[in-house]
């Protein structure tokens, strides 16, 4: 099951159910985000997710429970064996033991939950080919890592297909607004700008300008945003 984020409107993934909780632990997802996965009716909050492990949760407790010798046979069945199978010997073996404890594990506890939402989700599973949320644009991402991975995985070949490098590359002997993707530290001064010139509907404001390069697609630009969420790693 791949499964995307939306925070304050922006969106990202799709990721893996481990990279979703692996992320969630490092905080570069949050709890307070919102999910939808492919057979989702609309976007739930982050503990509706089945298998998410939220940081910060206390897992169940050990807890005592009164049972019958006839009720503790169906959490017991071996004792039925070592007695030979009869329902005699299984009363006789669990005589004076009144209580036993159950404990709710985290593996148990998941499988609980993934299944109350099969129940009321009957099409979770079903693979009709479709199933974009409403108002979406969910993007993929390269490796299913958080943040698309870093920028020469992900954002440099999409500038570099846009033609960006044309215009803003020192090895290319072109450095426009003094924004030179070859250089990290000279992006990490630039990039509170980026999304704002990619998504911009001004011809003397938008990035790669009409006439020297090609406009990003939503689904690049979303990576891009997903790349600098993700800690614009390089």
């Amino acid at each position: 099951m791949m499964i995307h984020v939306m925070r304050d409107g922006q969106q990202f993934g799709p990721y893996t159910l481990e990279d979703l909780n692996a992320y969630l632990a490092q905080g570069s997802l949050l709890a307070t985000d919102q999910a939808w996965w492919e057979g989702a009716p609309s976007w739930v909050p982050m503990n509706q997710v089945p298998g998410v492990q939220l940081p910060g949760i206390d897992q169940p407790q050990p807890v005592a429970v009164e049972m019958t010798p006839e009720a503790a046979a169906v959490v017991s069945p071996e004792v039925a064996v070592a007695e030979g199978g009869s329902s005699a010997g299984l009363v006789s073996a669990l005589a004076g033991k009144k209580k036993i404890l159950i404990i709710a594990g985290s593996s148990v506890g998941v499988a609980a939950f993934a299944g109350v939402i099969l129940f009321v989700w009957p099409g979770l599973l079903k693979d009709d080919g479709g199933g974009d949320p409403s108002n979406s644009q969910a993007s993929s991402q390269t490796g299913g890592n958080a943040g698309g991975g870093t920028f020469g995985e992900v954002v440099e070949p999409i500038f570099k297909k846009s033609n960006c490098y044309d215009c803003h590359s020192s090895s290319g002997g072109k450095v426009r607004s003094k924004l030179d993707l070859d250089k990290p530290e000279s992006i990490k001064d630039k990039i509170d700008t980026f999304v704002e010139k990619l998504e911009s509907t001004d011809p003397d404001e938008v990035m790669p300008p009409p006439d020297d390069g090609m406009k990003l697609n939503p689904d690049e630009i979303a990576k891009v945003k997903a790349w600098i969420a993700g800690g614009a790693k390089f």
